[in-house]
């Protein structure tokens, strides 16, 4: 824990207010902001996923933030170290696992499983990997740059959400391919 405490550390020694700021708001879109926008693309656009995104993004917060943050109760960095401040909203729960790179990481399989049906070239889904995966990392870092987390609530917050979206995008596919194929017996019907 230490190590993660010289890393929020270092990241704090170059603060500025223009980066305070900054990191304020990309931390915002690591939460409700970046995911309103989200369902609202997706409301417009397509849909099923917004359903599946919705059910995914629930389950993610139930298992992140009900269940496993009271289980383990680890508390935030700025509650350990003196030298770490904490910046910006108040936070009132434990840190272990990131809610916020949680949900980052919920926004960024989706919105990129969305923009994948859309754009079919390497060149143009390797921008839409690197974009997705900036946006979590800024996220990330803005989670340690504000006090509120070690590097290893960010990975769980990470493996957590990236695990339950994958199987519901997973879910998702077999439970349309089986009603295409319900559909397909009943027309030979």
């Amino acid at each position: 824990m230490e190590f993660e405490i010289q890393i929020i550390k270092f990241l704090q020694e170059g603060r500025t207010p223009f980066l305070d700021g900054f990191y304020q708001i990309v931390s915002n879109f690591g939460t409700y902001f970046g995911a309103a926008a989200l369902i609202i693309l997706l409301l417009i656009f397509n849909r099923r996923l917004c359903f599946w995104y919705l059910f995914s993004y629930g389950f993610v917060y139930l298992v992140n933030n009900v269940l496993i943050k009271n289980i383990v109760q680890r508390p935030r960095p700025f509650e350990v170290s003196s030298e770490i401040s904490n910046l910006g909203d108040v936070v009132t729960d434990f840190s272990f696992p990131s809610g916020h790179i949680a949900c980052a990481t919920a926004i960024a399989i989706f919105l990129g499983y969305f923009l994948f049906e859309i754009y079919k070239k390497r060149n143009q889904r390797i921008w839409i990997v690197f974009g997705c995966g900036l946006y979590v990392l800024l996220v990330a870092i803005s989670r340690m740059y504000l006090g509120k987390h070690y590097l290893s609530d960010l990975m769980g917050g990470f493996a957590i959400s990236g695990i339950i979206c994958v199987l519901g995008i997973m879910f998702m596919k077999f439970y349309y391919k089986k009603k295409k194929e319900e559909k397909a017996d009943e027309d030979k019907s």
